[in-house]
């Protein structure tokens, strides 16, 4: 189920039998937007078993290339595609476990599902990785679905995620889903979870140093020298940095208070006199008697 934003518009369309139809719909639409061209663009893809047919030619990884080919001849400019890889029938598997119900709904999706290999979903990503990654057209494959699975919970596991049909994510699977492909576009790209659980996590924002997506080309070593526009600026680390220096220099002040004091303190004592200052004579024990 593809999806774009742009500029605050949202669109949202499922109402075609294939994704290259979705994506042929999504780019005429944003053709029709007076300056496109002048925008960045961001479609997401979210791209399930039911999305593809039963075939070795309709399964979803074929279908989300041929998307991927709809949209770059008709938004080749400033656009970004994140895919969601989901190649993983893990949560699938424990709902048909978990529930007979489940287990009945999901069965019409058996042959779908067999005809969903990670061989073909590597071959989509190298695909994507030689022809799909330029400066103002990039494809990024985020591997969540790649190994899912649900939560676990004292007595079985979370079923609240899946919809009513079990082949869907509810309301609540949605938004946790959303939740983790957000803070897949922020998180290094080898240090991303291919082993999704629908949990609740905390919300990441770009790094200050790096106010960008993460991408294969800037994950590993982060080498952007711009400047922040004012309104983005990070005051509270602004004040944290200060706060820690004026805490630093105060100690350092402290510190060398104590060693002027005690140095001062040493130099005003009277100094002892040496053994035997005090006597008037000394003799040795080898001294000849007179």
């Amino acid at each position: 189920m593809p999806f774009f934003f742009n500029e605050g518009i949202f669109f949202e369309f499922f109402l075609y039998e294939s994704l290259a139809d979705q994506a042929r719909d999504i780019g005429e639409s944003i053709r029709r937007i007076h300056g496109y061209e002048n925008h960045w663009k961001m479609i997401v893809i979210l791209a399930t078993i039911q999305d593809g047919k039963a075939s070795e030619t309709g399964q979803t990884a074929v279908e989300v290339l041929a998307a991927i080919e709809e949209l770059v001849k008709l938004v080749p400019e400033k656009t970004f595609v994140v895919v969601l890889r989901s190649s993983g029938s893990g949560i699938w598997r424990d709902a048909s476990h978990q529930s007979l119900a489940c287990k009945s709904q999901l069965a019409q999706w058996k042959v779908h599902n067999k005809f969903n290999y990670n061989s073909v979903w590597d071959q989509v990503e190298i695909i994507v990785e030689k022809n799909y990654r330029k400066p103002l057209f990039h494809v990024e494959v985020l591997p969540l679905l790649k190994d899912p699975a649900l939560t676990n919970l004292p007595d079985g596991v979370d079923l609240s995620v899946l919809g009513y049909d079990c082949a869907h994510f509810s309301e609540r699977g949605l938004s946790l889903l959303h939740l983790a492909v957000w803070n897949s576009l922020f998180t290094r790209n080898s240090a991303r979870e291919s082993q999704y659980r629908p949990t609740a996590s905390q919300v990441l924002c770009p790094d200050p140093t790096c106010p960008f997506i993460r991408t294969p080309s800037n994950s590993d070593m982060c080498i952007w020298e711009g400047t922040m526009p004012d309104d983005e600026f990070y005051w509270v680390d602004y004040l944290m940095f200060i706060g820690i220096w004026v805490l630093l220099m105060v100690l350092l002040i402290i510190i060398f208070y104590c060693i002027c004091v005690t140095r001062r303190v040493a130099s005003e004592k009277t100094p002892t006199k040496a053994f035997g200052a005090s006597f008037s004579s000394i003799k040795f024990i080898d001294e000849d008697v007179v």
